[in-house]
């Protein structure tokens, strides 16, 4: 359960990339950590648990506070190799938030990823928290063998029917930033919901790593264009829900679109909100987009 601290007005939130070994989870983090802004991420840090190496940094996905005044910070963690302790993945596994489940999308690996549901299942039963109940998604990773699971029979085997499906190559970072981009909307949107936390969240909630992880010299790609895109739909959808939220128990929110006007960094979205006793208000949403 993601963590809120009044005092630093932060709120914490940890997510975990899980799978058997060596089907990209330390690879994948490795790249998210790359793609971040130096001055928003921790510091990428190995650490021996139970016999394997426990990879972790946390950062902030915007340069603002978006829950109210409170700022949020992910934590990534992952168990790099072979995990022949389990006790490794049940301290890793312990509190999180969200899953990267990641498997290999080849058929002779496909067995090994039946086998780590089952484990996390089990492990995730021991705390009393039920797979289903966490926020996931899953990250299909392309082996370059012409023969490979496609990805409605990952999900079906894995039994993950409610999951989003993102092939991807952990190795050369296609469908990473995606997968995580799907993920942190779904836990900010859990967070959003929370009794200690700011109603005003909604109005930026959005899951998106383009703050967080911006298009440089060195990595810029066509998937970045896509995230955008996706975390401004996110916005729009998130924007109306907090007018909802904030202005009416019950009654009609109508986004008037032809009036949505962009004026330097913050995007202006006219509302109008139609009460239960058919009193009708104006209310106008003020989206801030942080720099590039």
């Amino acid at each position: 359960m993601a963590l809120v601290n009044h005092a630093k007005r932060e709120i914490c939130a940890k997510i975990v990339y899980y799978g058997p070994e060596k089907v990209g989870k330390a690879t994948s983090l490795r790249y998210v950590y790359d793609r971040i802004k130096p001055h928003l991420r921790g510091e990428l840090k190995t650490v021996p648990v139970g016999g394997s190496s426990l990879r972790v940094f946390d950062f902030s996905p915007f340069e603002q506070p978006v829950f109210g005044d409170y700022r949020i910070r992910f934590h990534l963690y992952t168990l790099q190799g072979r995990v022949a302790n389990l006790a490794a993945w049940k301290m890793t596994l312990k509190g999180t938030d969200g899953l990267v489940i990641v498997t290999d999308a080849s058929p002779e690996s496909f067995q090994a990823g039946r086998q780590s549901m089952v484990q996390l299942r089990e492990i995730l039963g021991s705390y009393g928290v039920c797979f289903d109940d966490i926020p996931a998604v899953l990250q299909l990773n392309r082996s370059g063998t012409s023969d490979q699971i496609v990805a409605e029979v990952a999900v079906r085997e894995l039994g993950l029917r409610e999951c989003r499906v993102y092939p991807s190559s952990a190795l050369h970072g296609e469908g990473v930033l995606e997968a995580l981009t799907a993920l942190s909307r779904l836990v900010m949107g859990r967070i959003a919901e929370r009794d200690d936390v700011p109603r005003e969240c909604t109005v930026v909630a959005g899951a998106t790593m383009t703050e967080a992880a911006p298009v440089t010299d060195a990595v810029a790609g066509d998937n970045d264009e896509d995230v955008w895109k996706a975390s401004q739909e996110y916005r729009r959808h998130q924007t109306v829900s907090a007018a909802v939220s904030a202005s009416v128990s019950a009654g009609q929110v109508v986004v008037e679109e032809e009036g949505v006007r962009v004026e330097g960094g913050r995007v202006l979205i006219p509302l109008e909100v139609s009460m239960s006793d058919g009193v009708r208000q104006r209310l106008m949403v003020t989206v801030l987009v942080a720099p590039g």
